[in-house]
């Protein structure tokens, strides 16, 4: 399966090492809007989009994916649940835009932080 990310899973950023195994299948986008949440990590919300938010697709094994479910505060069980993982649109650099999984804040956690958008919608270039 594949996972979209755009911050500190991203290669060069701080948990990287997570996905060091696993392939880096294209660079390129998602629609959505992407905040600052000023604790070191960012949120995407595809809820309201304002723009494109650039990041990078890996292929990851279903083992892998629930340790970055844990790894992202990501629990379908549970309410409070800090990310949701969402089935989302990709468009590569180069090539056909095909479906990702990507871990999504929703509004409700979202709102539980001092956002402010990440116009640029990279991470890296915040």
């Amino acid at each position: 399966m594949y996972l979209f990310v755009y911050g500190t899973l991203l290669k060069g950023e701080e948990s990287h090492h997570l996905l060091e195994d696993s392939p880096l299948i294209a660079t390129g986008y998602v629609k959505g809007t992407l905040y600052d949440l000023h604790v070191g990590f960012p949120a995407l919300s595809i809820t309201e989009i304002q723009g494109r938010i650039y990041g990078e697709v890996y292929e990851v094994t279903e083992d892998l994916l629930a340790e970055l479910d844990h790894y992202e505060g990501c629990d379908p069980d549970d309410e409070d649940t800090l990310y949701e993982k969402k089935e989302v649109t990709f468009y590569p650099d180069k090539g056909t835009p095909f479906s990702v999984w990507c871990y999504v804040m929703n509004d409700k956690q979202l709102h539980r932080f001092s956002t402010t958008v990440i116009s640029s919608g990279n991470w890296k270039k915040r």
